[in-house]
């Protein structure tokens, strides 16, 4: 591993560094931890009570696990990942050991809060979600299984633990029934999460080439990666729009996949500028196209309320 200056980072920077809390990172976790109890809600004041804000919030730190426990694994791979070098800087600053238990801990707290409030509200489908994510964080970071290698296995833990799971908790703490209509939006959801994954890791191919990492943009090149990002990301946006057309009607169902799809018109035009040996500026990609998935995912996340809203008017 290359000597990786750990000087300038402090304690704390160094704890926001290993858990991705840069800009927008931090929105873009409470919108995918609350986005099953927005949905679930029959009126807003459903998502102010206690148990439902107690689960957004652990499956907000489930979400945040991952983070620590992967920097402490790949610490060798990210200090020669220009992108990264500086999560491995805050990871040796701390100790490998030391931010993996910060993931372990959390982890915990997240699943024993989620158990508490699935044993007070008699819903097991609060927490078994959480277990299931902890479960996977585990396979995508440690051998011998260690999906981050696995090609699509790597996204598709990302559309489950990022958006699947954390909605399934989430919308049980708010009510205990499951109407169809959230099948196919959930399943969307997760879709166009495994989108978005494929397509944020392009800038870093030919690091997770060095070490090994059978990532979508390793296994099958740069641009033709983005271009699966975009059939991901349309067939994502399919479900959305079949689900919020099912539960709520055409007018939300048009604004919701509008939304969510800008994303989609950003990532075709990327796919006109890259190539193998012209890879996207991870900074840039976290910027601008990262502030558009987080604007539309906080109006995705709205919506249902002024649905509601509107229905009861």
């Amino acid at each position: 591993m290359p000597a990786v200056n750990t000087g300038q980072i402090g304690y704390w920077r160094a704890i926001r560094r290993v858990h991705r809390l840069e800009y927008p990172f931090a929105l873009h976790y409470f919108c995918h931890a609350s986005l099953g109890a927005c949905f679930a809600v029959t009126e807003p004041a459903d998502l102010l009570r206690a148990p439902v804000l107690v689960t957004v919030l652990a499956n907000a730190v489930q979400i945040l696990s991952q983070g620590p426990l992967n920097a402490a694994v790949d610490v060798a791979g990210d200090a020669v990942n220009p992108g990264k070098s500086g999560i491995a800087a805050a990871v040796l600053r701390s100790g490998p050991a030391h931010v993996a238990a910060w993931g372990l801990a959390e982890m915990t707290v997240a699943v024993a809060a989620c158990a508490a409030v699935a044993l007070h509200l008699n819903r097991p489908m609060v927490v078994v979600p959480v277990v299931l994510s902890s479960a996977l964080h585990l396979m995508y970071n440690v051998e011998p299984v260690k999906l981050k290698r696995r090609g699509m296995a790597n996204p598709a833990y990302f559309g489950l633990t990022f958006a699947v799971l954390p909605f399934l908790s989430t919308f049980a703490a708010v009510r205990s029934d499951w109407p169809a209509w959230t099948w196919p939006l959930c399943t969307g959801l997760g879709v166009l999460m495994i989108g978005r994954t494929v397509w944020w890791a392009v800038p870093d191919r030919d690091a997770d080439a060095a070490v090994g990492a059978h990532t979508p943009a390793v296994n099958y090149g740069a641009r033709r990666a983005l271009l699966v990002a975009c059939a991901l990301t349309a067939l994502g946006l399919a479900g959305i729009g079949w689900g919020l057309w099912w539960g709520h009607g055409a007018v939300w169902a048009v604004l919701g996949v509008l939304t969510a799809g800008l994303f989609l018109v950003d990532v075709l035009r990327l796919t006109t500028t890259t190539a193998d040996d012209r890879l996207p500026d991870e900074r840039r990609l976290r910027k601008r196209t990262l502030t558009i998935v987080v604007v539309s995912d906080a109006v995705l996340a709205l919506l249902p309320f002024a649905a509601v809203t509107g229905a009861g008017s």
